[in-house]
């Protein structure tokens, strides 16, 4: 029962980010072709690294490889990324984002942190530090230790 709570809280705190965050972002990005919220997500996680294979952006979005295909096109003629050929295996292209795409992330991550700012205002300072505490403890936790915080919460 409190897993179902959780995830149905979480599913509503990211609608509120994205209520918050969408209007003026997606005003910021009409100027490159409406690129949406969950495309700049992509782009993010390309930008975290040197780029990623195809088949890595599909499963980090949980989609299929057309999907993702489709995706980098979309995102390729707004020129936030480029397509590059493996030199070990020409079969294999790497997505990797372009100096646009690094601009943009910029003024995504500034927006995101004013839609924050807008969304943790029901919080106090302490309530806000106890959640970042509690945040940061479940982002570190190793995957064999997570099947005892989810016997517990069921129980």
């Amino acid at each position: 029962m409190l897993l179902e709570r959780l995830m149905t809280a979480q599913a509503a705190l990211r609608r509120r980010f994205l209520d918050v965050a969408s209007p003026a972002l997606q005003a910021e990005f009409a100027e490159v072709g409406g690129t949406t919220v969950h495309q700049m997500e992509v782009v993010r996680r390309l930008l975290l690294g040197d780029g990623m294979s195809m088949r890595e952006v599909a499963e980090a979005q949980g989609i299929g490889l057309s999907g993702a295909t489709q995706l980098v096109d979309r995102l390729e003629r707004r020129g936030l990324v480029t397509r590059v050929r493996d030199a070990r295996d020409r079969r294999v292209q790497h997505v990797v984002p372009t100096e646009r795409a690094k601009d943009l992330a910029a003024r995504f991550k500034d927006g995101m942190r004013r839609a924050s700012a807008e969304v943790f205002t029901a919080l106090d300072d302490d309530e806000l530090r106890t959640y970042l505490e509690l945040t940061e403890r479940i982002a570190a936790t190793v995957h064999d230790d997570a099947a005892e915080p989810l016997r517990r919460a069921t129980a």
